[in-house]
């Protein structure tokens, strides 16, 4: 079954659906094709996508999750640091915070307490104020270089982050992220590569299990569908808002030449191959986390 505010996000800008390519005629025809088999309204004004369909899709995720997983929370735009399997990098960035002027105002207040107390306090005393800063000033030369050397690994933001608490044995109150998705309304070729850099840096840099990664689009076309969906393991799969109005659009539309049914069937292969999958096949398997 398709998502219930996937109708609701569909729309026409300048006459023309806003889930295709408007300077491609066929990504066009396409577009209105998917249109006519959900019932869009012709003329229907485009709603700003991104905004809306986080918080609605954070919305129906919650609320049908309550039933099947009440344990899961749902949230919008969380960064990855935040959870148990990348909290190190977060860390990492807290260590790399630079702390010498907090003890050098340290050491001035020391020596200014010492004057006070003591008045013109002795040579040895002095000696022992100035090796301390120098021991400080080593320990800062030495350790600079090292942070230096480690990498900056950082992560994009999360459109939508599902989490529960974690495990006792993991003596943690950091929340362990159970899937992670991106958003994607329509695709082009600059944004295929984020959701897939996006889930091979999540694999490369995470301690523990791999959250289920993937990406949501509402993108009709098959070629576009294929790239980002048959990877080398970046993303789980994806999942498209409208899959029973996308099958029926397709079916009617890549006809009447090879290069058209070619890309029908790779389409097909993709879903009987759960590539591509249906909106309610996210609510089920998140309900299984």
């Amino acid at each position: 079954m398709p998502a219930p505010f996937a109708a609701d996000l569909c729309g026409y800008r300048a006459g023309k659906p806003n889930t295709s390519d408007s300077s491609k005629p066929e990504s066009v025809e396409l577009g209105n094709c998917l249109f006519e088999k959900i019932g869009v309204e012709e003329g229907k004004e485009s709603v700003k996508i991104d905004h809306i369909w986080s918080h609605s899709m954070r919305d129906d995720l919650k609320e049908k999750l309550t039933a099947t997983a009440p344990h899961l929370v749902v949230d919008r735009e969380r960064a990855a640091d935040d959870f148990e399997q990348y909290a190190h990098l977060n860390a990492l960035k807290q260590l790399t915070a630079d702390d010498s002027l907090e003890i050098s105002a340290a050491l001035e207040r020391l020596q200014s307490h010492l004057s006070l107390e003591h008045g013109q306090w002795d040579a040895e005393g002095a000696q022992l104020v100035q090796e301390l800063s120098q021991a400080v000033e080593r320990s800062n030369a030495r350790r600079r270089p090292l942070l230096d050397l480690l990498g900056d690994e950082s992560l994009p933001r999360l459109d939508i982050a599902v989490h529960r608490p974690s495990m006792p044995e993991a003596h943690s109150d950091i929340p362990h992220l159970v899937a992670g998705l991106s958003l994607k309304w329509s695709l082009r070729t600059d944004r295929l590569q984020d959701p897939r850099t996006h889930g091979a840096k999540m694999a490369a840099l995470r301690r523990g299990r791999m959250p289920h990664f993937a990406a949501v689009t509402m993108e009709p076309r098959p070629y576009f569908l294929a790239r980002l969906g048959q990877g080398t393991g970046d993303l789980d799969c994806v999942y498209h808002l409208h899959l029973p109005a996308l099958v029926s659009a397709v079916d009617d539309f890549y006809t009447g030449n090879r290069s058209r049914m070619k890309l029908r069937d790779v389409f097909h292969r993709m879903v009987d191959q759960r590539r591509i999958r249906d909106y309610d096949d996210l609510v089920e398997y998140l309900g299984t986390l």
